[in-house]
């Protein structure tokens, strides 16, 4: 096996877009354009202990290769947790930490003559907004796309900016905003979203309910809490009986 190489990332912004969600642009210092697929993630090496499992972190890229060697991620504090403490507490801009990768076969299917569902929680928004990046750089032939995107509140939401322009850019794009803990929505924002009050199961089973599209032609990928994802495969595997092959799944947290 080649050797593992190790690229440094240089902060150069952070975005607080909630209380308790911030994105953090890096710089990857490298001579060469890295490389890497919407979807993918990189595991990072930072200054939070001696043993691997203090230091090492991985994170799903948030942003499509532009081939500037930017580096997005959007991260979640935990209370009490080594890595999300460091970043919401410690890290500066010019600070840097070091990487590897890029890591993971969540990316888009090589196959466009799919309905494609991108379900997720929380920050589990972050490897479908580079995907989405991609498309809106790209195009795509997607039959349709379903942005099914479920959060506590509506001042949880993150990346309400992208998703009001892929609502008005994407062809055959819908966005759905589940709000597990809020009865409607404050304002109309993003633009062009259907809202829900409950969670992201209820979404896609309306949505579903009257599909018109061969069973077969349909995808899900899944990103987010774990809890989210065990109930989707079951009801999307048992109870609306889609193959295990259309499912696949991203975990984080």
């Amino acid at each position: 096996m080649p050797p593992v190489i190790w690229y440094p990332l240089q902060l150069k912004k952070i975005i607080q877009d909630t209380d308790t969600t911030w994105r953090f642009l890096f710089d990857l210092q490298s001579d060469d354009v890295f490389n890497y697929s919407a979807g993918q993630f990189l595991t990072c090496d930072l200054p939070t202990g001696e043993k691997r499992a203090q230091r090492w972190r991985s994170y799903s890229i948030a942003n499509a290769n532009q081939k500037n060697n930017e580096i997005e991620f959007c991260i979640s504090h935990k209370p009490g947790g080594i890595a999300s403490d460091y970043f919401f507490h410690n890290i500066k801009i010019g600070d840097t930490i070091k990487c590897k990768g890029p890591e993971g076969t969540f990316v888009l299917p090589k196959n466009n003559d799919l309905n494609l569902f991108l379900i997720c929680t929380g920050t589990g928004i972050a490897p479908f907004r580079g995907m989405l990046q991609e498309m809106q750089t790209n195009g795509h032939s997607f039959q349709s796309v379903n942005l099914i995107f479920g959060t506590r509140k509506q001042a949880d939401l993150i990346y309400g900016d992208d998703i009001s322009k892929w609502n008005s850019e994407l062809m055959n794009f819908n966005s759905h905003i589940c709000l597990s803990r809020q009865l409607i929505e404050i304002t109309n924002y993003p633009e062009g979203s259907t809202y829900y009050h409950g969670y992201v199961h209820e979404a896609y089973k309306l949505i579903l309910k009257d599909k018109i599209h061969p069973k077969e032609s349909y995808l899900f990928m899944l990103c987010g809490w774990a809890e989210m994802i065990d109930q989707a495969v079951i009801t999307l595997f048992s109870e609306l009986g889609f193959s295990r092959e259309q499912i696949r799944f991203e975990l984080y947290g």
